[in-house]
């Protein structure tokens, strides 16, 4: 006699995997063969786990209209099949599959479309943290920035757009025709975090993208300093390097900072480094 789990494993396969061994345990009906009757929880739970697709990317949906859009739910459904309870994390692995899988693999600009607005629900979703604020930098003595270590918002999403993706987002969202798709002549950085329970994203240039890459790898305040001079040259270094943190700190893409134990002398900034503070 086949227990209960065994039943419940069985169905689960016929529904996931389209296993038809189930249907051995399942009678027709008066009016209908076990196959259709089977079919039905089939499909519902394949239209269902399609309808949080399109809920949790609804520009790719508008970008790719209904057709377009159902193919890839279809196949997404097909090589991923739910392993979460929480259905928030079903289209986790959307933008990679589009980024790879035909024929979406031939049009970048949709993973990236998805990418941006799969970091928008995680930015969201994420752990709450209070923002560093301005006054707690202003506290500590000029002689240690050097040393001051910063922590990024745990919203934060650092991501590298190669497509006009962002124009296109914008676009959809306001309900407006997207774009032409374009491949941009440069990568283009993006960084993704909440804000006053808002997800948001910004583009950053290329020296503010790198001296972010390096502060989010716990390099002190005075090697980015060097860093900035080196990438953008040496005139006014420390004070782009402080513009750049106090846009941080003013967005809220911060929530901590800390001093490093103990710096080699040969990586310590000249003298008169820039406060962020400062007028």
């Amino acid at each position: 006699m086949t227990s209960l789990k065994e039943l419940q494993e069985s169905f689960q396969a016929g529904i996931l995997a389209g296993d038809d061994a189930i249907l051995g345990e399942v009678n027709d009906s008066a009016r209908e063969e076990r196959t259709i009757l089977f079919g039905v929880y089939r499909n519902a739970y394949v239209l269902r786990l399609a309808e949080i697709l399109s809920t949790d990317y609804e520009q790719v949906h508008a970008y790719l209209g209904d057709a377009g859009f159902s193919k890839l739910a279809k196949d997404y459904i097909a090589a991923n099949p739910s392993d979460q309870r929480n259905a928030r994390w079903f289209g986790r692995h959307l933008p990679a599959f589009a980024r790879k899988t035909a024929p979406f693999a031939d049009h970048p600009e949709v993973a990236e479309i998805a990418a941006l607005e799969k970091a928008l629900s995680d930015a969201f979703d994420g752990p709450d943290a209070a923002p560093l604020a301005l006054e707690a930098l202003a506290a500590i003595p000029g002689e240690d920035w050097p040393r001051l270590v910063f922590e990024p918002h745990p919203t934060a999403i650092r991501l590298t757009f190669h497509t006009n993706a962002t124009e296109q987002w914008t676009a959809l969202k306001a309900e407006t025709a997207p774009p032409p798709p374009a491949r941009l002549p440069e990568p283009q950085a993006l960084l993704v975090w909440r804000q006053d329970f808002m997800a948001r994203f910004r583009p950053l240039d290329a020296e503010e993208a790198m001296m972010w890459n390096e502060a989010a790898k716990g390099v002190g305040f005075g090697v980015l300093c060097e860093m900035v001079a080196t990438f953008g040259g040496e005139d006014e270094a420390e004070l782009r390097a402080a513009t750049y943190l106090r846009g941080w700190i003013d967005l809220g893409l911060l929530a901590g900072c800390r001093l490093e134990a103990d710096r080699p002398p040969s990586l310590s900034p000249a003298p008169g480094t820039a406060h962020p503070s400062a007028p």
